[in-house]
């Protein structure tokens, strides 16, 4: 039973989330929003609907999985989903996403490590992460506007879906996707906690690892998707500003609703930093992610599992000597 209810939340988590993000498109398209903001703004907000609806459906009862669920889902996308991708074809990260966006997400890492000390994500600590995304859009439109659309990685991620659709099946479409991400996030949050007692996983890990996987499909839809339809240019561009967003304004917007108490190890926000400083060595490299760095990727993803396991008493670590 826990199981069903798992999966029909993940169903419905990725066929929503596939909705609004046709539907946006198309909506923000008739509206005659500029492509640039299209990608920046809906197509990182559609993906993403599933991490945001979960954070705040969990808030209230269980936080520990509201935060569990960014933090872990940050380091699936960058360990898991950018793994696979570069192993399926290897991703280009150019100066601009390696510095720009992969700096970026590295400062709001940093950010929350240190937010993490005062023990509480308040009100006031919302708005400040709000208003650290309204500072990084600025910035990438400052550097992107007027810029080719072929040399634009946010421009790029606006093309991922068609959105030539009549205005009303594009409304009808996001209607249905935000239903969906709604009934799914409660699907998730009841079959992942379900699943969890049975292995006597505790709440902060159940986020970290089964709900964060669960939330993190539509990234890694996007990028297999820019893999089948050859915009790899966008694919690491597109996991990394998700990730920024999911600290920034997830969590902001779930502080300004209901502060945040801070539940979960600190290893794992720190594990989740590290993984972001981690990344940008390997976009520097040949300005790509190769399929080596694809599997070191995945290495790390499997060994941050089995720290977990240790943790809990599940992995035995021999003593040597």
């Amino acid at each position: 039973m826990a199981y069903g209810v798992f999966g029909v939340g993940v169903l419905l988590l990725l066929l929503g989330s596939e909705a609004l993000l046709h539907g946006g498109i198309g909506l923000t398209k008739s509206l005659g929003l500029p492509p640039l903001l299209i990608g920046l703004l809906v197509v990182t907000a559609a993906t993403s609907a599933p991490e945001l609806a979960v954070a705040l459906e969990a808030a209230r009862a269980q936080p520990d999985v509201t935060l569990g669920v960014v933090v872990g889902g940050n380091i699936v996308n960058i360990l898991l989903v950018l793994g696979l991708g570069s192993l399926l074809r290897p991703l280009p990260s150019p100066p601009k996403v390696a510095f720009r966006d992969g700096g970026a997400l590295l400062a709001a890492s940093l950010a929350l490590v240190v937010i993490s000390f005062e023990g509480t994500i308040t009100r006031r600590i919302g708005i400040m992460l709000v208003g650290g995304f309204v500072a990084y859009v600025v910035l990438t439109i400052a550097t992107e506007w007027r810029r080719p659309v072929q040399l634009s990685s946010t421009e790029v991620r606006a093309n991922c879906r068609d959105g030539d659709r009549p205005a009303g099946l594009n409304f009808i479409l996001t209607v249905l996707g935000a239903a969906l991400v709604f009934v799914g996030a409660r699907f998730v949050i009841q079959g992942g906690l379900a699943v969890g007692q049975i292995y006597n996983l505790p709440q902060p890990v159940v986020g970290l690892t089964v709900v964060a996987l669960a939330t993190a499909l539509p990234e890694f839809v996007v990028t297999l998707l820019a893999f089948l339809r050859r915009y790899t240019d966008a694919a690491v561009s597109h996991v990394i500003v998700s990730n920024i967003f999911h600290i920034l304004v997830v969590l902001g917007v779930v502080a300004l609703i209901h502060p945040l108490p801070v539940k979960i190890d600190h290893a794992d926000i720190y594990v989740m930093a590290g993984s972001a400083l981690l990344l940008m060595p390997l976009m520097i490299m040949s300005w790509r992610l190769s399929r080596v760095n694809g599997v070191f990727l995945m290495l790390c993803y499997g060994a941050y599992i089995a720290f977990i396991g240790w943790r809990l008493g599940y992995v035995v670590v021999p003593h040597l000597g």
